[in-house]
């Protein structure tokens, strides 16, 4: 198995992507005390980095394993921290709707090659609940 990577970060290339679905954002985050206290532009959120199975071991449910603890971590993190999403970057097509299926979004769905994807973690529980 190769080794992945996840960090909590304020990166302000993240935030540009995330005000750019602040209709999407703005609702959920609404009620926090980071929005209260006129601080909504700036979404925390957990960048996941890369996350990989040797291909020997591809199908035996590795990679579903991987990814229900790296989201339930990103669940605890947000009761800890508020980090209100996760996002990624997919490498390639194949990536992308692998990460999909646990209810990733485009930051630009009008833009068909976009591989950067983001979760609300409050909407992480909802999917943890499906793949277990």
């Amino acid at each position: 198995m190769s080794s992945h990577g996840l960090s909590c970060c304020h990166a302000r290339r993240c935030h540009r992507r995330l005000r750019k679905r602040r209709d999407d954002l703005d609702r959920p985050l609404a009620s926090t005390p980071r929005a209260r206290q006129g601080r909504a532009g700036s979404v925390p959120t957990l960048r996941l980095g890369r996350l990989a199975v040797d291909q020997r071991y591809a199908s035996l449910g590795i990679g579903t394993t991987l990814a229900a603890h790296v989201l339930a971590t990103a669940v605890e993190l947000d009761k800890k921290t508020a980090c209100h999403a996760v996002v990624m970057t997919a490498t390639n097509e194949q990536t992308r709707t692998w990460w999909q299926r646990f209810g990733f979004s485009r930051f630009a769905p009008d833009e068909p090659d976009q591989l950067d994807l983001y979760r609300l973690t409050s909407e992480i529980e909802a999917t943890l609940r499906k793949i277990r």
